[in-house]
């Protein structure tokens, strides 16, 4: 009698990051089915076909092919259709079961789908990944939340799969409760629009003000690559500005439209840290500058500057305000993880957090090394800055940042991230803020009090009577 081997694993959703996932799981070991509603993609999965992996064309070829408690992963377009996947799925699994989303999922949607599923004994992980198509197939950063029990059993699936550190060390943690994995990845993916934004207004320091050939910039960003500015992000810029176009002379990134797209994962960071009273600001107005990219009218006068500067002056003090500004992208992120903490009941581990994202990732860089050990050192960490490392770079950069939003204002080039840093950083630091006055003028025509800071208590000034 032939025996039927069970799959340890399986795949819903085998566009390209769904199938690179199958395949990496079956690259290290592990036998994984694979499911699509769409048959062609069950096609293209069974080209690799072997004892480890087992395409399935049909949901309950693909349940009945899986190990119990059977352990699944979902990698589809968020939204609804992983409602009606998770509804078809309840119909065919039993209590014990696993479910994993991997998509960009809205924190809240995963919020209701675990408890939904908790209701009928099914576990559910809401799971950020990061690394695109490359990360998916040879090693993401994986950000998985909810149950703690089920995470234990996926684990040693999770660990093989994800990217490792210098050390070794895998890139996946356990998050915390219900829908904070999937938080996480959200403020990754902020950090990501903020750092982007900054690198983009660099690039436009440098072409503007520098007068730099596209040649050139690529050499500063390879060079800065090799140092204290070592990122992904800064490695892809420097292949991306040297690019040649394959359709007409000249370079792909002057051919490009300067139109930024967008997913949905900024925003909904701006819109829980509104909610949380969180000063992301540097994020904010990345999000808002991809907005303003589609609206411009594009019928104004081209930057231009006039003036004079050393350009290897001006290279090193790029270079330091592109490492500064990036601080303050990563500590605004760091700071709305700790309120949504404190907000949702969450216990987050904010070093293995860093860690995650240490290799695999988008934001990949060698300062999340830094801000490891920042959390190590002191685990309520307040704000990034209050570490002595970044404290440090605060004083020791601020001033190269204040020269170039100078330099960018006099060139007529807009600046919203850096600009967002440096007024993010002098508000920080600033004992002596105007809000006194904000909230004086709010008694004034609201009576919504105010604190002294001379004594205690609440306080309403009569400041006019009628006559």
């Amino acid at each position: 009698m032939e025996v039927t081997m069970m799959q340890q694993f399986g795949v819903i959703g085998l566009s390209v990051m769904g199938k690179n996932l199958a395949l990496n799981i079956r690259n290290h070991g592990f036998s994984v089915a694979g499911f699509s509603i769409d048959k062609p993609e069950v096609d293209a999965l069974a080209k690799y076909e072997d004892d480890k992996l087992k395409p399935t064309y049909s949901w309950e070829e693909f349940i009945n092919s899986l190990e119990k408690p059977r352990k699944m992963l979902i990698m589809i377009r968020a939204g609804k259709p992983v409602d009606m996947t998770l509804e078809k799925l309840t119909e065919l699994l039993e209590p014990g079961d696993i479910v994993i989303d991997g998509g960009n999922s809205n924190f809240n949607d995963t919020n209701r789908r675990f408890k939904k599923l908790e209701e009928k004994g099914i576990h559910f992980i809401g799971m950020g990944v990061s690394g695109g198509e490359e990360g998916a197939l040879n090693g993401p950063a994986l950000m998985p939340g909810g149950d703690k029990e089920a995470y234990d059993k996926v684990s040693p699936i999770l660990e093989s799969i994800a990217a490792k550190t210098e050390e070794g060390v895998p890139c996946v943690a356990y998050i915390g409760p219900e829908a904070s994995g999937h938080y996480v990845k959200m403020v990754h993916n902020g950090m990501e629009y903020g750092i982007m934004q900054i690198i983009c207004e660099v690039y436009d320091v440098l072409r503007t003000v520098g007068n730099c050939t596209n040649e050139q910039m690529s050499e500063f960003f390879e060079k800065w690559d090799e140092g204290q500015l070592h990122s992904y992000l800064t490695e892809i810029t420097s292949k991306v500005l040297k690019q040649r176009d394959d359709l007409a002379d000249g370079y792909i990134v002057d051919k490009i439209l300067n139109v930024a797209s967008y997913k949905g994962t900024g925003n909904w960071m701006l819109e829980d840290a509104i909610k949380l009273g969180c000063p992301i600001t540097v994020i904010a107005e990345a999000v808002l500058a991809r907005f303003a990219s589609k609206a411009t009218l594009r019928d104004g006068c081209m930057p231009e500057f006039k003036g004079k500067v050393d350009l290897n002056q001006l290279i090193t003090k790029l270079a330091n305000a592109y490492y500064l500004a990036s601080a303050v992208s990563y500590a605004q992120g760091f700071q709305q993880l700790s309120m949504a903490a404190k907000e949702y009941g969450w216990n987050l581990h904010y070093p293995a957090i860093a860690q995650t994202w240490e290799a695999g990732c988008i934001i990949r860089s060698s300062m999340l090394k830094d801000i490891e050990n920042a959390f190590n050192q002191d685990a309520d960490l307040p704000n990034l800055f209050k570490d002595k490392y970044f404290n440090d770079i605060a004083n020791k950069y601020t001033t190269d940042l204040e020269e170039i939003v100078k330099l960018a204002v006099e060139a007529g080039i807009p600046i919203p991230t850096l600009g967002a840093a440096y007024s993010y950083l002098k508000t920080i630091f600033n004992p002596k803020l105007p809000q006194n006055l904000l909230q004086g003028q709010r008694d004034y025509f609201g009576a919504h009090t105010y604190y002294r800071n001379d004594r205690d208590g609440v306080y309403h000034m009569e400041w006019y009577t009628e006559k």
